[in-house]
């Protein structure tokens, strides 16, 4: 897998804070919320870390950065006037106006901050609010054989061959397909929940996330789930044995998760907020308002 040609530097935490700030945390040509740290004057000319000769761009955009088809003058065009800064969007295209993480995916409601879905262990996506009420997804992508094709940590781009990759982002959307490797994720926070719908390869499995339910390799896994929602949990998939189970569990370790079923989605979704507002010990979160 190739990797970015500035991937293995690690941009120090004070000057990526500034870069994404001053690109309103999206691509500075495009506005993708998904990103690498670009060097304007190449690191390989000259090591550093200088916040004016430097920028954010999508792996496409870097891609093209990084061969030339971007020149020193259309990058700092780039730079000055950044696509986010250009449209309005102050935060992003990712922003949520909530203070927490509300999602549907697999048709339950997850409220939280930490995986959403992981297989026999291993996290494949994850969510969580950055400082400036960004919505930061981690991704690990596999192909059918099995070999990993694309990293995401807190929407920066760490490894894969963008080449490969579509990605579209719009008003609170984003979009990831590869068609090679058969892989999509689809992101929507425009309402509360957000809804999220992905199809993942994972050893040989592949696990179809659905607005409602989960089928891996074309059957749904375990029995259908309804009217269900989750506050520090997450759907884990166990495929260690002759039958795909799906588990409901706690996001981190040593720590509980509440399950809430309630037949009315507006009130089963007030339910896990307030129940993920106990878990965190916040002074709203209180046993009573699981009861509203």
């Amino acid at each position: 897998m190739r990797e970015m040609s500035d991937s293995n530097r690690k941009t120090p935490s004070d000057v990526a804070r500034r870069l994404r700030q001053n690109a309103r945390f999206g691509c500075c040509r495009c506005g993708l919320p998904v990103y690498q740290y670009h060097h304007i004057i190449p690191y390989s000319q000259e090591q550093h870390f200088r916040v004016e000769d430097m920028m954010i761009l999508c792996p496409i955009c870097h891609d093209m950065a990084t061969k030339g088809a971007l020149n020193d003058k259309e990058q700092r065009e780039i730079q000055a006037s950044p696509f986010n800064v250009r449209k309005g969007l102050a935060q992003g295209t990712l922003h949520v106006n909530q203070n927490y993480c509300a999602i549907v995916a697999g048709g339950i409601i997850l409220v939280g901050e930490g995986p959403v879905i992981a297989v026999s262990g291993e996290p494949l996506i994850s969510i969580r609010l950055g400082e400036n009420g960004e919505l930061l997804l981690s991704v690990t992508l596999y192909s059918e054989e099995g070999s990993l094709i694309a990293e995401i940590v807190d929407n920066e781009w760490i490894s894969g061959d963008p080449s490969v990759w579509d990605m579209e982002s719009d008003h609170q959307k984003l979009t990831i397909r590869s068609a090679p490797y058969k892989v999509a994720l689809n992101l929507d926070i425009r309402g509360e929940p957000a809804h999220m719908r992905a199809k993942l390869w994972h050893a040989g499995y592949l696990i179809d996330l659905r607005g409602a339910g989960i089928r891996v390799n074309g059957k749904n896994a375990g029995q259908e789930i309804s009217n269900l929602a989750l506050a520090g949990g997450m759907l884990e998939l166990d495929t260690s044995g002759p039958v795909t189970k799906l588990k409901l569990g706690p996001q981190r370790e040593q720590r509980k998760c509440t399950i809430i079923s309630e037949p009315e989605r507006e009130v089963r979704l007030r339910k896990a907020i307030a129940a993920w507002k106990v878990l965190n010990g916040e002074p709203h979160g209180t046993p009573e308002a699981l009861r509203g």
